[in-house]
């Protein structure tokens, strides 16, 4: 197995334990460990508020499973708005809106690439995420790394007409980085 592989490897089988203490940190850091990898602390200090270094940085387009995510006043802010239309006959119809907001930040936080969408949106796996008993514990979540407003999506039923429009905004840094071994990583 290649040195991505092992570090997702780690990762998934982690999913639903705590990794260390349990903070984001932890679960990077053994994973690459446990590749015979190098760590954040063979780059530089560790201190609570670093922008930790975890191997060679890659672009977002070259991330691949396995690479390691180090956030940075991260946000994603999802809007999703739905219209229903229901014809009532004679020309009439009735019409319903409504919209849902979903938002999710990582202020200082490090996570695993599990899988990756050309589109921008990215599968990750991380702990200390959250506000449930579970947070401190290795979960998979969906995560965007590209502002992006698809077309929206309209299906029609009989007479109703369903239209979606879903919005993503990101903000804040986030930098991707390909574990590297002792000699230079594959």
């Amino acid at each position: 197995m290649t040195t991505n592989q092992t570090v997702l490897a780690y990762a998934r089988q982690s999913v639903g334990t705590q990794v260390g203490s349990g903070e984001c940190f932890d679960l990077a850091d053994e994973a690459l460990r446990n590749a015979g990898a190098s760590s954040a602390s063979d780059y530089g200090r560790i201190t609570p508020t670093a922008d930790y270094v975890w191997g060679r940085r890659v672009s977002r387009q070259e991330a691949q499973p396995g690479d390691i995510i180090q956030f940075r006043n991260y946000s994603m802010l999802i809007e999703t708005e739905t219209r229903v239309r229901v014809d009532t006959g004679g020309g009439g119809f009735e019409e319903s809106f409504e919209t849902v907001t979903e938002t999710q930040s990582r202020g200082h936080h490090t996570a695993v690439v599990e899988a990756v969408d050309p589109s921008g949106r990215f599968n990750v796996l991380e702990q200390n995420v959250g506000t449930g008993v579970d947070r401190r514990r290795v979960q998979s979540n969906e995560l965007f790394f590209v502002t992006r407003t698809p077309p929206p999506q309209t299906t029609r039923e009989g007479k109703v007409t369903t239209t979606v429009r879903r919005t993503v905004t990101v903000r804040g840094q986030a930098w991707f980085y390909r574990p590297q071994t002792s000699n230079g990583g594959r």
